[in-house]
């Protein structure tokens, strides 16, 4: 018995000692690209309707819609996206590669995908300041395990640009309380020239 025991430990002490896992071990992490292309899927998905929406009341003078003196210009908020979202897929990677995403910041991600349509499409202003909040909540909730892989620097720009963000929606809600106003459609202005007897569609001074 003694032997046979004697046997076992010296077969055990000859096998190759196995490596310890530690937290730094790759898990199943996609390559950093496929990550920055997930994130930057939230701008290219609802760019169509941002866009649109832009056009008709956001950047419209006619529609009476009132920003704050300091809201930035339209043409600044696609290079900040970017950047933002090259920074948030790079960080999000390098965190995928040590254990994995946490469930918060996958919610995060949902909610970022929300808020374009809450805001530019639907127009429900104060449910997007709700929405921004939520979203600076989850983001600050993800930060600390972020910083466990070293990529919570990543994320500065965009935590501050979204603090800015939330901070400008709801100056946009209180400024718009009544919402935003919907100029008339063609098809209305077709209406109200037929009620009013106007042969020409131009007497209202619309193109059709």
């Amino acid at each position: 018995m003694k032997a046979g025991l004697l046997v076992l430990a010296a077969a055990g002490a000859l096998q190759p000692p196995r490596p310890a896992w530690r937290l730094s071990t790759p898990l199943h992490a996609a390559p950093a690209p496929a990550y920055v292309a997930g994130a930057c899927l939230t701008g290219i998905a609802w760019k169509p309707v941002v866009t649109r929406a832009m056009d008709e009341w956001y950047d419209n003078d006619d529609t009476k819609f009132r920003r704050p003196a300091w809201a930035p210009p339209r043409k600044w908020f696609p290079p900040i996206w970017r950047a933002n979202y090259f920074l948030i897929g790079l960080a999000a990677s390098r965190k995928a590669a040590v254990g994995g995403l946490p469930a918060v910041a996958w919610v995060h991600y949902l909610l970022n995908m929300c808020w374009a349509p809450l805001f530019f499409h639907y127009r429900r202003l104060k449910a997007a300041v709700v929405l921004n909040a939520a979203l600076v909540l989850t983001l600050v909730a993800a930060l600390p395990s972020f910083a466990e892989a070293g990529a919570a620097s990543l994320l500065a720009p965009y935590v501050a640009w979204l603090a800015f963000a939330t901070a400008l929606s709801l100056q946009i809600a209180r400024l718009n309380p009544a919402g935003v106003r919907r100029l008339p459609s063609n098809s209305a202005w077709r209406s109200a020239c037929d009620a009013s007897g106007v042969v020409s569609w131009y007497d209202f001074g619309v193109r059709l």
